[in-house]
């Protein structure tokens, strides 16, 4: 495993520092709007049209991969968020911040169905899981440490924007540089919706799940915290103790996932964090729902990856791409409507449905999984069976007819 860390160590550099620049971006773009007088409205836009560019990005992704490779397609996305990052600090427009946000969504799409494609391409199977966990812990540590700088006051400022350039351009050097071989690139091939539904369903359930819950309890466990009582900093202590629980749980449930069947692992994942939304939705103790956060988040914000992993297991290697796609495609579709759906129901009945909504949805994600996994097994079962009876059928001496 240490001879593969070592050899994707560019990649995984390059894409922190992208997630760290574009955690920077986005919170200081919403915040920028919201001082410049623009309505919630229009505010609230800059996400949206953000997660449907980055579903737009996910098809584009596909082609673009395949077409010019995976070092060409990275610098010209990467290339294309410093570019708007920039006209965004010298446009001062809330509408062409949200289209400038869009594109951005669509390269950031680009980016992640590049990197994930390449390192479960040269990632043997037997070792997917813990390589896939620990380049997505590395990932986590942007999500964190993108806030940490913000709270410095020298950042929140025009600054934040120009730093955010300056780290989208160095994320070219070493992505660049890496002597990692590219995957094969070959016919374009697509993975349409059916086919990774029949071919890895529980993967598929489960990144639409995660896409669909995950978004709303993070954008909106803010504004749950306060709404129960918390004040401002508890709340947001609340939304990093999710991210903490992701962060450390992260790589030893990939690890486990290469022990186990990673169906296990995803069952187990969604189980846990169902009852711990079931508690979160019942506590009325700061610690508690401190601890509670943290265990959902190392449930739930941690199934991805080995979502990701169970799906490049069961395809060829020249699909990889376009199943990495396919599946975020799937989680942002899932990410576009999770939030509002959360805030519908928080505003028709109370703030706990945020969680109660997570609950449900986790929960039935488990339950269909561990039956997946049952049914497999007797199938299973029931060849093994069939073939010894075949082998002993063979071997049983042929009756000579009489002479």
């Amino acid at each position: 495993m240490f001879r593969i860390i070592i050899s994707i160590t560019a990649i995984m550099i390059s894409i922190v520092i992208i997630q760290l620049a574009n955690g920077m971006v986005g919170p200081t773009i919403m915040l920028n709007a919201n001082s410049a007088g623009a309505s919630l409205s229009s505010v609230g836009m800059i996400p949206t049209i953000y997660g449907l560019g980055f579903v737009l990005g996910c098809f584009w992704a596909r082609k673009l991969l395949n077409t010019i490779g995976h070092i060409r397609s990275f610098t010209v996305a990467a290339a294309m968020l410093a570019a708007l990052t920039l006209m965004m600090h010298l446009i001062s427009d809330t509408f062409a911040w949200i289209v400038f946000r869009g594109i951005m969504g669509a390269s950031i799409a680009i980016i992640m169905t590049c990197i994930d494609s390449w390192v479960g391409h040269v990632t043997p199977n037997e070792m997917r899981g813990r390589v896939i966990g620990f380049y997505s812990t590395m990932i986590k540590f942007a999500y964190v440490g993108a806030p940490a700088l913000l709270s410095y006051s020298i950042l929140i400022s025009e600054r934040a924007i120009i730093f955010a350039v300056l780290l989208f351009i160095i994320s070219l050097i070493p992505v660049c540089m890496t002597k990692l071989p590219q995957p094969t690139i070959g016919p374009v091939t697509t993975t349409s919706f059916k086919a990774l539904l029949k071919d890895v369903p529980s993967s598929f359930v489960a990144v639409f799940v995660l896409g669909l819950t995950n978004s709303a309890v993070l954008n909106l466990l803010p504004v749950y915290g306060v709404k129960i009582g918390f004040n401002v900093s508890q709340a947001l202590t609340l939304l990093m103790m999710a991210h903490l629980g992701g962060l450390l749980f992260q790589w030893p449930l990939g690890y486990l996932s290469d022990i186990f069947t990673r169906r296990k692992i995803m069952s187990t994942s969604f189980l846990i964090s169902a009852a711990a939304a079931v508690g979160m939705s019942f506590s009325d103790s700061t610690t508690n729902s401190m601890i509670l956060s943290f265990i959902w988040g190392g449930a739930a914000l941690s199934v991805y990856s080995v979502s990701l992993a169970h799906a490049i297991d069961h395809v060829k290697s020249e699909e990889t791409v376009a199943v990495c796609a396919t599946m975020l495609t799937t989680w942002s579709i899932g990410s576009i409507f999770g939030p509002m759906i959360a805030g519908i129901l928080m505003g028709s009945t109370s703030v706990y449905a945020l969680y109660i909504f997570c609950a449900v949805c986790h929960g039935i994600a488990g339950i269909l999984i561990l039956i997946r996994l049952m049914t497999t097994a007797r199938r299973i079962r029931m060849e093994i069976k069939l073939n010894q009876i075949s082998t002993e059928d063979a071997s049983w001496p042929q009756q000579r007819p009489l002479s």
